[in-house]
């Protein structure tokens, strides 16, 4: 049966109807709607795998451009997103605006962080509209690092595979990992939320905002390096080792390698956390020190959900002054169905006293601010191309996609009411168990919660499915079964190796965001300030054996 949220709301019609984006109301600086909101319906990463297929697809974009050369405005603008030169080719103003906005340029990378940009791009994007003889789809070579969107104008999905196919690249080529994920550096340490959507990871990594000594790092994607320490105190991640000449582990494989041969002779090439190249003795490793895990952000300006505000109401005012992807117009019986959800929002933006806040939005008349508040709420994929530091103090912000912040603490998230455990450790098979199930609020699968990885997402899933059936066969966990395997994806091989690594080098946390249930719970503000609450414990208190539950968690936090 579909909410009141779902259908009380309207998008302004298209001007035709072949048209693939358009203008809507006055919301924010500017709203653009997309024919197409979600994932297109035609969505193939496999297309290496057909002769012929990868050619045929370049080729028609190729022939569109040059068909209409001259008649139709094309756009080619590079982009660097961790080291690696992107390159985007479209015919839409809209995914040109906002690409520009979300990644750094060259000339930015390198006046940010000091680093010369890569000369060629390794990846290809090709977005266009208007192509009459293909349908509306999204494709990806991995063979040829190349992604083909057709009649398509949401930004979304676009971001999304061009985060995957940069995530392949420095996986195999870096050992560096791609994490679907939020972070926040506290007291000095960075604290990482994985988690599906609807379970609470923005309302995680924003509440966390509100305690002192905390600096915000990811709305929604990171990149985290795995150090080894040398006998000198560097911290170096290898990726590439030399025996005898002979390369005996690249990329990702570079961790396991050396995990299993302590004290080894050889050669590894490396860099430093600052992304400096540097070629050392395996002999100069300290291999008593553990492995480190170093997190990088991956934006500039962050594309996220306009429904922030309804956790997170003070938002409200930055977003507003940004461009917005989907905001749809909210109709008088929406605005009546949701009204406590509004009040609670509108009451706290009248209170505050954030200058910026008073300046712009109380000039605003109150049923005018009602019906933009609501617009922001109505539609949960409406987007926002917010610049994080309008938000926070930019002190407290970081700014420069190099700057690295040391991750101690894992939360994977979920929100599972039928779970009466609230906060416990997790061993190493039942993280990895976790993530290579990743279940969603809705029972939906999500491998390490992500469903736009640059993988054979089919192959996966039955690669997994074999796992579960030999695990509840032989008795074993998922996790055992995954390591006695012989033919798993090498997609999957990757990400999980990587995983593994994350896990050794961290403390992580399985958080059940449900105390809303707790009968002396009276509103959600007070359970997310005890679930923030929570996590501070996690942080401070890491105990292998910790488990809090419902009826137990009030003995071991403050309020």
């Amino acid at each position: 049966m579909a909410t009141a949220r779902e259908v009380l709301f309207y998008f302004p019609s298209p001007p035709s109807p072949d048209a693939v984006e358009w203008h809507g109301d006055s919301i924010g600086r500017s709203d653009l709607i997309t024919r197409t909101r979600s994932r297109t319906r035609v969505h193939d990463k496999t297309i290496d795998a057909t002769p012929g297929r990868r050619e045929h697809l370049l080729n028609a974009a190729i022939a569109h451009i040059v068909r209409r050369a001259g008649r139709e405005p094309i756009a080619l603008h590079d982009v660097v997103i961790h080291g690696v030169r992107v390159r985007a080719i479209t015919n839409s103003p809209h995914l040109m605006h906002f690409w520009r906005q979300n990644w750094y340029s060259p000339e930015e990378w390198q006046e940010v962080t000091g680093d010369p940009p890569p000369a060629e791009p390794r990846i290809v994007v090709y977005a266009l509209g208007g192509v009459a003889e293909e349908a509306e789809a999204a494709y990806y070579s991995r063979q040829t690092n190349t992604i083909i969107f057709f009649n398509t104008s949401y930004y979304g999905q676009l971001k999304s595979w061009v985060l995957g196919a940069v995530g392949r690249v420095l996986a195999a080529e870096q050992g560096i990992h791609s994490i679907h994920g939020a972070c926040v550096e506290y007291d000095g340490s960075g604290v990482l939320y994985i988690a599906p959507t609807g379970t609470g990871k923005s309302t995680s990594s924003y509440g966390l905002m509100s305690y002192p000594a905390t600096r915000f790092h990811s709305d929604d994607w990171v990149y985290v390096r795995y150090a080894w320490t040398t006998r000198s105190g560097q911290r170096v991640v290898p990726y590439e080792i030399t025996v005898d000449g002979r390369v005996v582990a690249r990329g990702y494989q570079c961790g396991r390698w050396l995990s299993e041969h302590p004290g080894a002779a050889g050669v590894a090439r490396c860099r430093d956390l600052a992304n400096r190249e540097a070629v050392i003795s395996l002999s100069e490793l300290d291999w008593d020190r553990p492995v480190e895990a170093y997190a990088y952000t991956s934006e500039k300006v962050f594309y996220l959900r306009t429904n922030l505000v309804e956790s997170f109401p003070l938002v409200a005012d930055a977003i507003l002054a940004s461009d917005l992807e989907n905001v749809p117009s909210p109709t008088p019986e929406f605005l009546a169905a949701n009204r406590a959800i509004l009040d609670t929002i509108i009451q706290e933006l009248r209170a505050s006293d954030l200058p910026g806040i008073r300046q712009r939005l109380g000039t605003i008349p109150e049923e005018r601010l009602r019906w933009l508040v609501a617009a922001l709420v109505a539609f949960d994929n409406a987007r926002a191309m917010l610049d994080i530091a309008q938000v926070f103090d930019p002190a407290r912000v970081f700014t420069n996609p190099m700057e690295p912040v040391h991750l101690t603490t894992v939360f994977l998230l979920k929100r599972d009411p039928a779970d009466p455990t609230v906060l416990q450790a997790l061993s190493l098979d039942d993280f990895m168990g976790r993530l290579l199930v990743g279940l969603t609020p809705d029972n939906r699968r999500e491998i390490a919660y992500n469903a736009y990885r640059a993988v054979d997402d089919e192959a996966e899933r039955r690669a997994v499915e074999a796992l579960e059936e030999r695990a509840a066969r032989n008795g074993t966990t998922l996790y055992t079964e995954f390591e006695r395997a012989s033919e798993i994806p090498e997609s999957l091989r990757e990400e999980f190796e990587l995983f593994r690594q994350l896990y050794r080098a961290t403390f992580c946390y399985d958080l059940n965001t449900i105390l809303q249930v707790d009968p002396r719970i009276s509103t959600k503000k007070e359970a997310v300030r005890l679930t923030l609450q929570l996590i501070l414990y996690g942080i401070k208190n890491r105990s292998r054996d910790l488990r809090l539950t419902l009826t137990t968690y009030r003995d071991h936090i403050a309020g």
